[in-house]
């Protein structure tokens, strides 16, 4: 059986390949800032089709004469993820030799989820790395082993170790199950858009106002309404975008355009700068898609780029991807 199905791998003598997927809030709320710094939040998180590649094989002396075997060797394809100690997939490394020896590493990471967008990208990598060592070099703690670097490495690393939709609460490495029948059973599907500007989850955290917080304005999570049909996408919510729009004027402007074009169906997935339209299925996100693209020839010069009114050119990538359900598999 395969204890983490977020994380699809394959795995041979002395490498593996694993296929990180990203993630979406379809609501999260921000309930207030507890003692050690961190905020107690409440989500209701979902994969999605959108996936990082992670391979690690152990480093052979002769596949690069020039270069030592006694180091790790990281190669990042794509952009938005440093190949350096700083990147969470050499923290995870780094967790996992304090309770087993693992020799140098050839670390390959392509990236396709965007980075610093609400999506995950960085703590589903160090869910893969935790997993993928788990497989070759067993942690002598099992599962509360991971579990417990997890919670060291990020609060939503722990959520990829899950098998699916789930509610995190604490500060996020808490989770209990999505309410049933998730989404009232839709294919769901979510038009992305995600410009170029990137969001610090600490900066977004701190742009909330004490009242943003309070227990008036508070939501609170109702999981009835993520079980109705169709009537699901009504419901999205994001406590941390009424900070983000005072702090990033781009934005702004385009939570204003989505509200203008998609009311009442779009929201922000983590701390930003993603933003999401719910679709029901594959139809109606292609007609959300239609729709968005139409109006964006009044803001946009041609070239993929959102004219904005005081931030000059912000480009957008727009994707349109279904929620993932893993397969539970034997292995």
């Amino acid at each position: 059986m395969n204890r983490y199905p977020l994380i699809q791998r394959q795995v041979q003598e002395q490498q593996g390949t694993a296929s990180p997927p990203a993630k979406l809030n379809l609501w999260l709320e921000v309930i207030e800032r507890r003692s050690d710094g961190f905020h107690e939040i409440e989500s209701l998180m979902v994969p999605i089709s959108l996936f990082d590649r992670l391979t690690i094989r152990v480093a052979s002396a002769t596949e690069d004469a020039s270069t030592s075997v006694e180091q790790d060797r990281l190669q990042v394809i794509g952009s938005g993820a440093p190949e350096t100690a700083d990147n969470l997939v050499m923290q995870a490394l780094a967790l996992a030799r304090t309770t087993r020896s693992i020799p140098p590493l050839a670390i390959e990471l392509t990236k396709r989820i965007p980075s610093r967008a609400g999506l995950g990208g960085g703590s589903s990598d160090a869910a893969a790395m935790l997993v993928l060592l788990d497989d070759l070099f067993k942690a002598p703690g099992g599962g509360e082993e991971l579990h417990s670097h997890a919670q060291q490495l990020g609060s939503d690393v722990i959520f990829f170790l899950g098998s699916g939709a789930a509610v995190a609460y604490g500060r996020g490495e808490k989770l209990r199950d999505a309410p049933q029948p998730l989404l009232g059973g839709d294919l769901a599907h979510f038009v992305l858009l995600i410009p170029e500007v990137g969001v610090d989850t600490r900066t977004a955290y701190a742009s909330l106002s004490p009242h943003l917080t309070s227990g008036d304005s508070r939501s609170t999570f109702q999981g009835c309404d993520f079980v109705e049909k169709s009537d699901w996408v009504g419901s999205l919510h994001n406590r941390l975008l009424d900070g983000v729009r005072r702090i990033e004027p781009a934005l702004d402007q385009i939570a204003s355009f989505l509200e203008r074009v998609h009311p009442g169906r779009w929201s922000m997935t983590g701390s930003g700068s993603c933003f999401i339209v719910a679709a029901t299925g594959r139809a109606e996100a292609e007609e959300e898609i239609s729709l968005l693209r139409s109006h964006l020839g009044d803001w946009a010069d041609g070239t993929g780029h959102l004219v904005t009114e005081n931030c000059g050119s912000v480009a957008i990538q727009v994707l349109e991807v279904p929620m993932w359900i893993p397969e539970v598999s034997s292995r």
